[in-house]
């Protein structure tokens, strides 16, 4: 190989390398948000209710 086709895919490996850096800090601040939103352990909207208005428990 010549010294310009060497240079070139020596840029693509560099550039490669920062693509799959930038990839990793995706998947990480991903997960980190998946881990927070399950953590929130809040009442799902959607659930049914657990009791009636009154207090006394849905059958």
């Amino acid at each position: 190989m010549n010294e310009q086709a060497i240079s070139l895919l020596q840029q693509i490996l560099d550039q490669q390398k920062k693509q799959t850096s930038l990839l990793e800090q995706i998947a990480t601040q991903n997960l980190a948000l998946i881990e927070a939103l399950a953590d929130e352990g809040g009442v799902d909207p959607d659930a049914p209710p657990q009791t009636y208005l009154s207090g006394a428990p849905c059958r």
